[in-house]
């Protein structure tokens, strides 16, 4: 049946069933077309009569990925349009909306290049079930997000971000969330999102909790830095590196432009130890949005009164492997090249042979070790650095169509938090033939509690028993898990 919300830039119609309603398509800013291509997003212009938001918008302007990977269809929009910056919110239903709820707001990860809140395996209906509002955003990514050009805004993605939390403080009210009770959650470059909006000023009091699922803490980069992928992708299209050069190439050519670059990102002969961290989509420290890198300004007592909840999975980059064909054993220079970007020794790999993977090949070890550079430890990091009360987690469950050992892929735990394990194709193989939906309802109950205000359900970490809830099929919290292997990064990163 069709339900209707006011907003207060007009009426909307959704769509309820099985006990939620879901409203689409909701514009939180103006199209970034014309004079507001490279621009600061703007307030949402009001419209007469009532908007159906029965069907998702289109994602914002990607590449489409290559292959037939039936994952891609889970995280990524069917159709890309300029007409983007919109968001979807689920609440319970049919109305009329309680009142009061608590609100989620996801953002959805991609390394700035790919990926849509409104994609499938993003729905939001078991959050409403149990009694949350839960809203999913779109950003610009990739040359409109994430690049920063000259003499316009740099940031721009992170922007969009804020302008949808200035939106939801506005109008979740009419779909029974309460304003004051905002909890921002992301995972890979959502978490990354989530960690910089701990950081940002113009971020401060739109939400009072976080959770960042693989972020990086340590991504930041100077507008110098940034102007390197920036030219690269002009002298890949043959235009100059001006917002004139951009908005004047081909749509079409400027996305097969990003998604080369993003596939010559993963050379280390070309880009060094930046390679490592996957996307040379980054954001800028930036006076005017970000003028602190994240640990700094989190050290320095930013966001202290937002509960932070932050963790990894054990094998974040066994996928990256997968993507680069060294799955069964490294190209050769790889394993010199990422222990020189990392800062080791190959005698330090055999800590994680000793410690936590005993009988490991030489790629599993490697693998462990990036894991632990590029997401881990800059995770463990950001928990130490906030003034706040924070907790740890890490998800360590094996997709058994991954190596044995190393199967707690970098993604892999978003669909158990959802609570929707049966959006991901079977096809894929990626859960097995009998996924542990117990785990589901347990990571996803701890998400939802922690929204509710109550903890996510174990001890905060801190530097003396650093205790981490470990999500397996046998969950429970463990003191120092992994201690040996951080222990190995002391001094490093």
């Amino acid at each position: 049946m069709d339900v209707e919300a006011r907003l207060a830039t007009g009426r909307i119609r959704g769509r309820a069933a099985d006990g939620y309603a879901v409203f689409r398509n909701i514009p939180f800013a103006r199209p970034p077309v014309g004079d507001l291509r490279f621009a600061a997003p703007q307030p949402p212009l009001a419209w007469d009569g009532v908007r159906d938001g029965t069907r998702s918008g289109p994602g914002c302007p990607q590449p489409a990925l290559p292959g037939a990977d039936p994952m891609a269809r889970l995280h990524n929009p069917a159709v890309t349009g300029d007409d983007c910056l919109t968001l979807e919110v689920w609440t319970p239903g049919p109305g009329p909306f309680p009142v009061g709820l608590p609100v989620m707001v996801w953002i959805h990860g991609g390394g700035y290049a790919f990926g849509a809140g409104s994609a499938p395996g993003y729905e939001g209906s078991a959050f409403a079930r149990d009694g949350v509002v839960y809203v999913s955003i779109n950003y610009r990514l990739n040359v409109e997000g994430f690049l920063p050009v000259a003499d316009r805004p740099a940031n721009l993605g992170l922007r969009d971000q804020v302008a949808a939390l200035t939106w939801v403080r506005e109008n979740i009210a009419a779909f029974g969330g309460n304003p004051g009770n905002v909890t921002v959650f992301g995972q890979s470059a959502g978490a990354v999102s989530v960690m910089n909006l701990l950081a940002m000023p113009s971020a401060r009091g739109l939400f009072c909790r976080a959770i960042a699922q693989s972020g990086v803490s340590m991504t930041d980069v100077s507008r110098t830095q940034a102007h390197e992928a920036t030219d690269r992708l002009a002298r890949l299209l043959g235009v100059p590196a001006t917002v004139e050069g951009f908005a004047g190439a081909d749509p079409a050519a400027t996305q097969e432009a990003v998604l080369q670059l993003a596939l010559e990102y993963n050379e280390p002969q070309r880009w060094g130890a930046q390679s490592f961290l996957v996307s040379p989509f980054r954001t800028v420290i930036d006076e005017e949005t970000l003028p602190q890198d994240v640990l700094t300004a989190l050290a320095g007592g930013a966001s202290a009164d937002v509960e932070v909840l932050a963790g990894t999975t054990r094998d974040e980059t066994i996928s990256f492997l997968a993507q680069r064909g060294q799955l069964d054993r490294l190209h050769e220079g790889f394993e010199e090249s990422a222990l020189k970007a990392f800062g080791l020794t190959r005698d330090d790999l055999a800590v994680y042979g000793q410690a936590s993977r005993p009988g490991a090949s030489l790629h599993e070890l490697v693998q462990a070790a990036w894991t632990d550079w590029a997401i881990r430890i800059p995770t463990l990091r950001l928990l130490e650095a906030h003034q706040g009360p924070h907790w740890a987690y890490e998800f360590t469950w094996q997709s058994p169509v991954l190596p044995p050992g190393s199967g707690a892929a970098h993604t892999l735990e978003v669909p158990f938090v959802h609570d929707n394990l049966a959006a991901v194709p079977a096809e894929s193989g990626l859960l097995g033939e009998e996924p542990p939906h117990h785990l589901a309802t347990l990571m996803h109950q701890a998400w939802t509690e922690f929204a509710h205000g109550r903890g996510p359900g174990w001890h905060g970490y801190d530097t003396t028993r650093r205790v981490t809830m470990r999500f397996d099929v046998d969950s429970g919290p463990v003191d120092d898990l992994a201690g040996a292997e951080r222990q190995l990064w002391q001094g490093i990163r």
